[in-house]
């Protein structure tokens, strides 16, 4: 069957298009010969550029369209705006607050704040879809650097000043000390601080002293007062509230000692009225005084030759039947005094008397209001508030046999001389003025007993008798100031206050 001839593969004919002559086919693998290009028909062809060439410029798509442009950030306008006002306020605040030191830092708190302006003023044009040129919006920092040097420092001393009117004034009327550290002397600088708010706080702290029963605060805002500022009347009230304060609590005190008349009513010593009026002069300078000594000065002396008429008391004691079988010749020893009156014994003595008597004053003074301190052999008295006590031990013509019992049988060991104690009490004040005195004698011998100690020294007797002296005449130096002595001691034992 005859078939109309078949294209070629690949190759579809159009029906009314002539064909195209096809490219010959090559075998796969082999380099394809080049041949000009030749356009389609029917389709004009534009040049093409060259390679590496510039394309032909083309026609606009939108031949009316204008270009657009980009305007400032309104976001970072706002973010600018926030920025720069927190700075200049913080610097602002700053140079109120530190631009008293002077114009530096005031002015360098300028800056700063200029640079919080310079950002405000960019970030309102920013809003504004403006810009601000550099060297302009730089101006805007130098305005701020004027301000700092110009009006800071006055500006900051105004505000300092009117703050601390306000503290001053507050705390005045609040009368708390410790707010007056807190809120005044931290935080208001010194340059502005008046004198007298150093007065007011120690005058509070006396007043919370007194109310919290501190006498010991008291003394040391006394002793501020009179150390750091004598003299300057701005300070005298917190001397005032002090003594105000001090004279109540003596005064209470005072009121439980004995009242006048009373105390000699069936009391083992009568109260001393020139005595009580003397100490309640001591006690006034004391409750404006640093602190609440009272210093006890000694005097010592003796006189132990034996006296006119010792002799007869001497002869006296030949009969006595415990001498005659200890000395039947009747030469009796004389025991000597050994150390029994000897500076060192004389000394513990007085220690004695001291704790005796502040003992006594405990009954009514508490440490804070009075203290008993010895004063020293070479120790100034100047300015000091002083009980002086002196003595005079002398010998008497009195006479007493020491004696032994053995098997119930008395045997003399020798005969001890009488001794007496002349006492002198005085009070002086810190001028050195007599306040008070009076003059005493006591017998050291009258009803004690002796307790035998192993060892004691054959003067031991003496010793024993000067500290029954010491002993009780503290008791009625006591009972004159109309508090209660300590109880009554009749027997007594050998102490060697030599021993260290």
């Amino acid at each position: 069957m005859n078939q109309p001839p078949r294209p070629p593969q690949g190759v579809y004919p159009q029906p009314g298009f002539p064909q195209q002559p096809q490219p010959p086919q090559y075998p796969q693998g082999q380099p394809m010969p080049h041949a000009p290009y030749q356009p389609a028909a029917g389709y004009p062809q534009q040049p093409m550029p060259y390679p590496g060439g510039p394309a032909y410029p083309q026609a606009p798509m939108y031949p009316n369209a204008r270009p657009v442009k980009r305007g400032p950030s309104k976001v970072l306008g706002v973010i600018k705006i926030l920025f720069g006002g927190g700075l200049a306020l913080g610097f602002l605040a700053g140079m109120l607050h530190e631009g008293y030191q002077g114009a530096g830092v005031a002015g360098a708190m300028g800056f700063a704040m200029g640079v919080g302006l310079r950002w405000m003023a960019t970030g309102g044009a920013n809003l504004a879809g403006k810009r601000i040129p550099v060297l302009p919006s730089l101006g805007v920092i130098l305005v701020g650097i004027v301000f700092g040097v110009a009006a800071g420092p006055s500006l900051s001393e105004g505000q300092w000043k009117a703050k601390e009117q306000e503290t001053f004034d507050r705390l005045v009327s609040n009368e708390s000390h410790w707010a007056w550290d807190y809120q005044y002397f931290w935080d208001i600088p010194g340059q502005f601080q008046r004198p007298e708010a150093k007065a007011h706080q120690l005058r509070a702290k006396v007043i919370a002293a007194f109310r919290d029963n501190k006498v010991a605060e008291v003394r040391e805002a006394i002793a501020e007062v009179k150390r750091d500022h004598a003299g300057d009347p701005r300070f005298q009230m917190v001397l005032d509230a002090a003594a105000a304060g001090m004279g109540g609590l003596y005064d209470n005190a005072l009121a439980k000692l004995s009242q006048p008349g009373k105390a000699a009513d069936g009391a083992e010593f009568a109260t001393d009225e020139e005595l009580r009026k003397a100490f309640q002069v001591l006690l006034k300078d004391l409750a404006g005084a640093e602190t609440s000594d009272v210093y006890v000065a000694f005097k010592n002396k003796t006189s132990l030759e034996a006296p006119d008429g010792h002799l007869e008391v001497y002869e006296s004691y030949k009969d006595e039947p415990s001498v005659k079988l200890a000395f039947p010749d009747g030469k009796i020893p004389v025991i000597p005094q050994g150390e029994a009156f000897s500076p060192k014994f004389d000394a513990a003595r007085r220690s004695t008397f001291v704790a005796a008597s502040t003992e006594a004053f405990r009954q009514v003074f508490d440490a804070s209001l009075l203290t008993l301190k010895p004063l020293g052999e070479d120790e100034s008295r100047e300015g000091k508030l002083v009980i002086e006590v002196e003595s005079l031990v002398w010998r008497t013509t009195t006479y007493f046999n020491n004696y032994e019992t053995r098997n119930s049988v008395q045997r003399s060991l020798g005969l001890l001389f009488g001794v007496a104690v002349d006492w002198q009490f005085r009070l002086f004040d810190r001028a050195g003025k007599q306040l008070y005195g009076k003059e005493t004698r006591s017998v050291p011998a009258n009803d004690i007993s002796i307790i035998p100690t192993s060892g004691a020294p054959r003067w031991s007797v003496y010793s024993i008798l000067m500290d029954s002296a010491y002993y009780n005449f503290s008791r009625e130096t006591i009972g004159n100031f109309g508090l209660t002595p300590p109880a009554e001691q009749r027997a007594f034992a050998y102490q060697d206050w030599g021993v260290k």
